[in-house]
């Protein structure tokens, strides 16, 4: 987990985010939506995997956990914010009907990338998932 100054910590709260605890871990950490996200996505240092990993993996902890819904995954939100956005400038006319199913299929490429690729995901996936590039990405195809 990233360390943050307090005057981040408010400026985060302010701007809607919320404190949760993982249940793995028992850290603290920020989610952006009102869901009940139950583990952080910061990897595990005793398990060398994300704590939403591990509570999906009864055999590494060897206790069953709360299952925790897929929409409730922080990359799953980004991924849904984007989709929409694609969805949205499709019937807006912003750009054509072959370019958005492009746009569509480059985000839930890097979205099952995410899904097992930890270092991708922590490191790569929000950058990635610009709006911007991923419309450069689909016009260059």
């Amino acid at each position: 987990m990233v360390a943050i100054r307090s005057t981040e910590f408010f400026e985060a709260l302010s701007q809607g985010h919320y404190i949760w605890k993982c249940g793995v871990c028992n850290k603290y950490f920020l989610m952006a939506t009102a869901h009940k996200q139950l583990y952080c996505s910061t990897v595990n240092k005793e398990y060398g995997v994300p704590c939403s990993y591990v509570a999906k993996h009864p055999e590494i902890t060897k206790r069953k956990m709360k299952k925790q819904k897929k929409s409730d995954s922080p990359y799953y939100v980004l991924w849904n914010r984007r989709y929409s956005s694609i969805r949205q400038n499709k019937s807006l006319g912003k750009y054509s009907k072959a370019v958005s199913s492009k746009a569509k299929k480059i985000i839930d490429m890097k979205f099952e990338r995410a899904q097992f690729d930890f270092d991708y995901a922590e490191n790569n996936y929000e950058e990635e998932m610009n709006l911007e590039k991923i419309y450069e990405e689909a016009m260059k195809k």
